[in-house]
């Protein structure tokens, strides 16, 4: 027979469990979990993929009654400007619906209410200039790569207006799906450790489609990194607006700055450099992101991060409460 007591609350991250168990209901409780867990990941992905596919469809039938032919449509160009609008909101609407219908009455926040989120935008902002800089001049000072000329003109200054909405679409989307739902998902169920590894990983797993992102195991790697940043800020931070500004700035200085590319996607930048020595230490055609030096300054940002805001600001797993 069970027994069922309550367990203390400490003030570390704790693996999730209301009641303390026997070694057999302890384990047909994490078995629960898991598939809970994996079932409501399955959905979401369905859902999202659904929204995309909708999206698309709209999309194509708008551009073609306004007189566009196929096409043009359906040209590299049109699909990847849409399709990163598209993808954005869809991951936005399915973590929305998602959170609404089965996990909102749990009690655990997707992590926007907070107090001073401007001003935690604003950290978040100033850590990924930061820590892209770094990245950068690391690099740059290793022999990776070159810095050649500064080009503003008209079309540099076209996409990086462009370049501000799209990846703020991107980093909200993403955030909100990896850092909001899954992390709060998953840490709801199984404490704070898991819910900054697992969501990593997956993050990590969203990118696979990405050009050169299999050249080596460094971008995956560092993709998985950048999740445990971006976990990390939303767990020391109290919630999602830092992770927010810092995948911002992280992604928008690498490419439409300082000219990397930006996991794999080549962008109209402000400064040109040519690759120089092995991808190892340049990035290869991946970008900053595909470097050992990045590795080492995401290891060293997760720490300073931690450090910044000395103690998680999250309830701990088990007693959840509205941010």
């Amino acid at each position: 027979m069970e027994r069922f007591h309550r367990r203390p609350v400490s003030n570390g991250i704790v693996i999730r469990s209301d009641y303390h168990l026997n070694d057999g209901g302890v384990r047909m409780q994490t078995v629960k979990s898991v598939f809970i867990v994996a079932g409501k990941i399955l959905l979401s992905a369905a859902i999202i993929i659904l929204l995309v596919l909708i999206g698309f469809l709209i999309y194509a039938a708008v551009q073609l009654m306004a007189g566009r032919s196929a096409d043009d449509v359906l040209s590299y160009t049109s699909i990847s400007l849409s399709q990163m609008s598209i993808q954005g909101f869809a991951f936005i609407i399915g973590t929305l619906i998602m959170y609404a219908a089965f996990d909102r009455k749990h009690g655990w926040s997707l992590g926007l209410k907070q107090q001073k989120p401007f001003r935690l935008a604003v950290e978040g902002l100033a850590a990924g200039i930061l820590l892209m800089t770094v990245s950068a001049l690391l690099i740059w000072l290793c022999g990776g790569v070159s810095f050649n000329s500064v080009t503003f003109d008209n079309t540099v200054l076209a996409s990086m207006s462009s370049g501000v909405l799209l990846f703020t679409i991107v980093s909200v989307n993403e955030e909100l799906f990896s850092r909001g739902y899954l992390q709060g998902l998953i840490k709801h169920h199984f404490g704070g450790t898991a819910a900054i590894i697992v969501p990593s990983l997956l993050f990590a797993a969203l990118h696979l489609q990405n050009n050169n992102v299999l050249d080596n195991p460094l971008p995956l790697l560092n993709l998985f990194l950048a999740g445990i940043v971006l976990a990390v800020s939303r767990e020391w931070s109290g919630g999602l607006w830092m992770p927010i500004g810092l995948h911002l700035t992280w992604n928008y200085f690498q490419g439409y700055v300082y000219g990397f590319e930006v996991s794999g996607n080549k962008v109209d930048s402000l400064i040109h450099l040519t690759r120089e020595g092995s991808d190892t230490i340049s990035g290869g055609a991946f970008g900053a992101e595909g470097s050992l030096l990045t590795t080492l300054v995401l290891l060293a940002g997760t720490f300073a991060i931690m450090r910044y805001y000395r103690t998680p600001k999250l309830p701990v797993s088990g007693e959840p409460k509205r941010q």
